[in-house]
């Protein structure tokens, strides 16, 4: 790790943002490229045929769950999350560290608590054979496919709280 995660951009020397950015930033690609596709299919099927996908909206629901946990380990690795600057200019750079590395391990545990919610939520809804209303695509598969999403995202984060406390000391010493 040669940069801190939480510059905001990918940095080029950073071999982990680049492994993270191709493996779960390609599969969010791949669910918004499907949301498209679906999306434009639906429309143009709709208003020039009269005739919609069936049960597209159901699709779309469960693209969308796994797009938007997909991109979280990037997001979280690189720091992009949304954050309020106010005091960043006046704070001393060491103290920004540390700041941080605490941002990130609390963001961790909710994360990882997430998950195992998540989790348990697949677990109940598989019991009881829980499908989507039209297509009767079961639900469960999306929401492991989530929460291990999340247990992932997770673990980038206790990373990224490293990072910063390596930071932090590189600061401090400085």
């Amino acid at each position: 790790m040669n940069e801190a995660p939480d510059s905001g951009r990918a940095p080029t020397s950073d071999h982990v943002g680049k492994y993270l950015h191709w493996v779960f930033g390609g599969l969010a690609a791949l669910a918004i490229l499907g949301l498209a596709l679906i999306t434009f299919v639906d429309v143009v099927a709709r208003y020039i045929f009269n005739a919609p996908i069936p049960g597209a909206y159901e699709i779309s629901e469960l693209v969308m769950g796994v797009m938007i946990f997909a991109a979280l380990p990037v997001v979280t690795w690189r720091g992009s999350h949304i954050t309020i600057d106010l005091l960043d200019t006046i704070t001393p750079r060491w103290i920004s560290g540390w700041r941080d590395a605490f941002m990130f391990v609390v963001s961790s545990v909710v994360i990882a608590v997430l998950g195992w919610e998540l989790w348990a939520l697949a677990v109940t809804l598989a019991s009881y054979g829980d499908v989507t209303e039209y297509l009767r695509i079961p639900i469960h598969p999306t929401l492991q496919a989530m929460s291990l999403l999340a247990w992932i995202t997770s673990v980038i984060a206790l990373l990224a709280a490293l990072a910063s406390v390596k930071r932090a000391l590189a600061s401090s010493v400085a």
